[in-house]
């Protein structure tokens, strides 16, 4: 059976989605979500407080603020609630019997583990590791909307293995760094054109591994105000899956597939102020080199004669920037109340935002407390509500008949809630 443009270009886009899975966590499809006590301030200042063991991920040089052994294990639960609003949308031309609902629900629920560990050696040096999910999380439409030729599910997960090292240079300064390993997994689906009122459901499973590394330096450059930047380096993933379709006559066209895919690096600018013994202030700015973004290719392997090559697609996405600020209020000597506020811009440009990532610019609000138990064990809980502005779609994808064209509005929001124990040991 020989394959549609449309066909082809539908896997295009379901395995882009190995990397290009929609979240409302932060801007494009990175997750923050790494700590419970960041989280009450909407992770302003991450880069520089060092107040528990996390931060051996989120700056290996503020490890240098841990005197002591501790383990943090943490837990976020992630409630997504969006819909697509249809405006004009067209079916493919040879699906008339079944067009399909014009309104689209893509939320989902998640959960994103971490732990960190810190181990001191001596007064200069301290060990970290961290295992953190940077990327990932779910949409999941209704197998028959009218966009289930442009995307169904796409179901993303990520694993990143990150052991570090920091160095006390002196009072003021430390500086860190640390090694990477991450995995990417996914499994993705959509609807394809065979024929007059006929369809395939096709999947997507794919996954690999990539390496990188971070770097940090950390400077109490007042006596009240301490500085924090961190880096993370871009990591190359080669991927290794397959696509499947549904039904005797698609199974043709199965075959094995592999891509590479650059995620993007980031810069963190942290402060963090003592303004008076009961209050702090601090301050966050992320850049992430989202132009890494631009064109994915995808190559079939072991795929048979009448297997048609899989085209390049375009994204095209821009570096954008997040920002943080947030407060520590001291109510006693055991209870620290947070809060924040963070701005995130998305990095999609409007031409190029499709169903599977409908992306915008959002507003994070937080809160939390931290609360200490005894000397050995603390405990945070946080709550954020993500509210990102309304994504307009305008997607055309297929050729012929199997040629449809999705118009209309994104929107929603999501609730996320965290909850942390640290331990000294």
């Amino acid at each position: 059976m020989k394959q549609s443009p449309f066909q082809i270009k539908s896997i295009c886009a379901a395995i882009a989605t190995l990397s290009l899975a929609g979240t409302a966590q932060a801007a494009g499809f990175a997750l923050l979500e790494q700590n419970a006590s960041g989280a009450g301030v909407a992770y302003a200042g991450k880069a520089a407080i060092g107040e528990d063991a996390s931060a051996a991920w989120f700056n290996p040089a503020s490890m240098s603020r841990l005197k002591e052994r501790q383990v943090v294990l943490g837990g976020h639960y992630i409630d997504l609630n969006s819909e697509f609003n249809n405006e004009g949308s067209t079916s493919p031309a040879a699906m008339p019997a079944n067009p399909g609902r014009n309104v689209g629900d893509f939320g989902s629920e998640g959960y994103i583990p971490n732990f960190h560990l810190v181990v001191p050696f001596n007064d200069k040096i301290n060990f970290g590791f961290s295992v953190a999910t940077p990327f990932g999380l779910k949409t999941d439409y209704q197998a028959d909307w009218i966009g289930r030729f442009q995307g169904i599910t796409s179901d993303i997960k990520s694993l990143n293995i990150n052991p570090s090292l920091s160095y006390k240079v002196n009072e003021q300064w430390s500086v860190g760094a640390g090694v990477s390993a991450q995995k990417l997994d996914a499994k993705l689906s959509s609807s394809t054109v065979l024929g007059l009122n006929t369809e395939s459901l096709t999947t997507i499973a794919g996954d690999g591994w990539g390496y990188g590394f971070n770097l940090g330096v950390m400077g109490q450059v007042t006596p009240a105000t301490r500085v924090g930047i961190a880096y993370r380096s871009a990591i190359e993933q080669d991927l290794e899956g397959n696509v499947t379709f549904s039904g005797p006559a698609a199974a043709t066209q199965n075959s094995d597939l592999s891509s590479k895919i650059r995620l993007p690096s980031s810069l963190s600018i942290s402060s963090v102020t003592e303004l008076n013994p009961k209050w702090q202030l601090l301050a966050d700015a992320t850049w992430t080199e989202w132009t890494t973004i631009q064109k994915l290719q995808f190559d079939r392997v072991n795929a048979g004669g009448g297997a048609a090559p899989i085209p390049v697609q375009d994204y095209e996405w821009k570096n954008s920037w997040r920002f943080a600020v947030g407060g520590i209020y001291k109510y006693s000597d055991t209870i620290n109340l947070k809060t924040g506020i963070a701005y995130d811009m998305t990095p999609v440009p409007d031409e190029r935002r499709k169903v599977r990532l409908p992306d915008e610019n959002r507003i994070t609000f937080a809160v939390g407390s931290q609360y200490q138990f005894d000397k050995a064990t603390t405990f945070d809980v946080a709550f954020q509500y993500v509210m990102p502005d309304k994504a307009k779609i305008d997607s055309t994808e297929g050729a012929g008949g199997a040629q449809s064209r999705i118009l209309g509005t994104a929107e929603g929001d999501a609730f996320i809630l965290s909850g942390q124990v640290s331990y000294k040991f």
